[in-house]
């Protein structure tokens, strides 16, 4: 089989965009893509909302409702219109993908689950990692959607892994997102960061990395497990044309690989700009907290899936 030229992938991708739009509708694209960016705005748009800064003065985000108030509602006000542009653009980019991934695999309603999750649960996650570890060296209050963001980033990189599977039948196991995840954890813990505040941690990424070893030495074990059965299957029968795998299998529809790629593009440059090649004052703990509660809450659906 010829594969598509540049053209003819372009065109499938323009018309994949218009059919899944279209299955979609547009008030759940709407909803993915504007409702998350229209709180923002017009939260920065209320007046008085600046108050809503969780201060890093505080004992604990439960010392009073006012404090579990702003430890959720900070994240979704900004210091200014760039801040606030730059969280938006960042959302798009992620969700831009995610959601294409997740309409792919049939998980529309898992992506929606997780979304939602995250904007309640990790806002205050978030706060508390800024609390216990930030707000020891300093008061500067706490704001801004990145963490979130972070959160969705999370998800992402296994929804990634369960579109592969799907691609490629099987040949990336969706189970490999079990080993990504510890790995990343593992690099953002022992890489240096471009802050000071966001020091390496030698002996956790080596139990991150040491989880992720584990994980793919089990799945090679049970891959190699599976294909033993299958070997003894095929010799109490026979060899067979049926028995050899079809050339065709190996083939990946251009569309769903050009949305792979672009999604593991905004999955690592994601990692890298969120955690370690930040500016100077970003809350990395923020980000970091957020990466691991959406990697929570998004590899348990892998199991479901399974």
């Amino acid at each position: 089989m010829v594969r598509p030229g540049v053209r003819g992938v372009a065109r499938r991708i323009v018309t994949a965009a218009v059919a899944g739009a279209r299955a979609a509708g547009p008030g759940e694209l709407a909803a993915v893509l504007f409702v998350v960016p229209g709180v923002l705005v017009g939260a920065h748009l209320l007046p008085g909302s600046e108050a809503w800064a969780f201060s890093l003065a505080n004992e604990g985000i439960l010392t009073s409702r006012w404090t579990l108030w702003t430890a959720f509602a900070s994240s979704y006000v900004h210091s200014d219109v760039n801040h606030l542009l730059h969280n938006v653009g960042v959302y798009w980019m992620v969700v831009g993908v995610a959601y294409p991934l997740s309409a792919i695999v049939g998980w529309r309603a898992r992506f929606a689950g997780v979304t939602i999750a995250c904007l309640v649960v990790i806002p205050v996650v978030s706060a508390w990692a800024t609390l216990a570890t930030l707000g020891t060296i300093t008061d500067v209050p706490s704001v801004g959607f990145s963490d979130v963001n972070t959160g969705l980033l999370g998800y992402l990189l296994v929804v990634w892994f369960v579109s592969a599977d799907r691609a490629t039948t099987g040949r990336i196991p969706r189970s490999l997102a079990f080993v990504a995840a510890p790995a990343s954890v593992a690099v953002v813990l022992a890489a240096p960061s471009s802050v000071w505040y966001f020091p390496r941690y030698p002996i956790a990424a080596a139990a991150a990395a040491g989880v992720s070893l584990l994980v793919a030495a089990w799945i090679r074990w049970r891959k190699t497990q599976r294909a033993s059965r299958n070997h003894t299957r095929r010799d109490g029968r026979g060899d067979s044309m049926g028995d050899r795998p079809d050339p065709a299998d190996d083939r990946i529809d251009p569309v769903h690989e050009f949305v792979l790629v672009v999604g593991a593009s905004v999955a690592v440059s994601g990692i890298v700009g969120s955690m370690l090649l930040v500016p100077a004052g970003a809350n990395v703990w923020a980000h970091f907290a957020g990466y691991l509660a959406g990697l929570t809450a998004a590899l348990p659906l892998v199991v479901l899936e399974s």
